[in-house]
């Protein structure tokens, strides 16, 4: 479980009860989210008068911050999760299910590209995309 007041404190931000709501809903979620499922859940748990612009807001100053990540699946819109380690994701071409994986040999991968390609590799992105078992069936 992350601190989030001190998080947001090394990131030179307010300490707002809308923000630690936000920072904590992703954590409790664990998925890449919509801004208006984040909303959404804000004001069904906590009702405390915080309106949707603020939660954009709030996502793009933590985007920038880079507390969260800004993830667009070929959807039109983004999905936002916490900065965590390198991890990719499985979605669902059919239901739109996303499944992480962070078991993967992907950072042998980049070590060697950046060997091979003398590149510093500072971030990467890898989304796999296909049906579930659910519906394969």
């Amino acid at each position: 479980m992350h601190n989030f007041r001190q998080l947001l404190h090394q990131s030179d931000l307010k300490v707002t009860p809308a923000r630690l709501a936000v920072l904590s809903y992703l954590e409790q979620v664990r998925s890449p989210l919509y801004a208006d499922s984040i909303y959404d859940h804000l004001k069904e748990e906590h009702d405390n008068g915080v309106d949707r612009a603020t939660i954009y807001r709030i996502l793009e100053t933590f985007s920038q911050k880079r507390l969260i990540k800004r993830l667009e699946f070929g959807e039109g819109k983004y999905r936002y999760e916490l900065m965590e380690d390198d991890h990719h994701h499985l979605i669902c071409e059919s239901c739109g299910k996303i499944e992480d994986i962070s078991d993967c040999e992907i950072e042998s991968w980049e070590q060697a590209i950046a060997k091979k390609k003398q590149f510093i590799i500072k971030r990467h992105s890898l989304e796999f995309y296909g049906l579930c078992h659910v519906c394969q069936r």
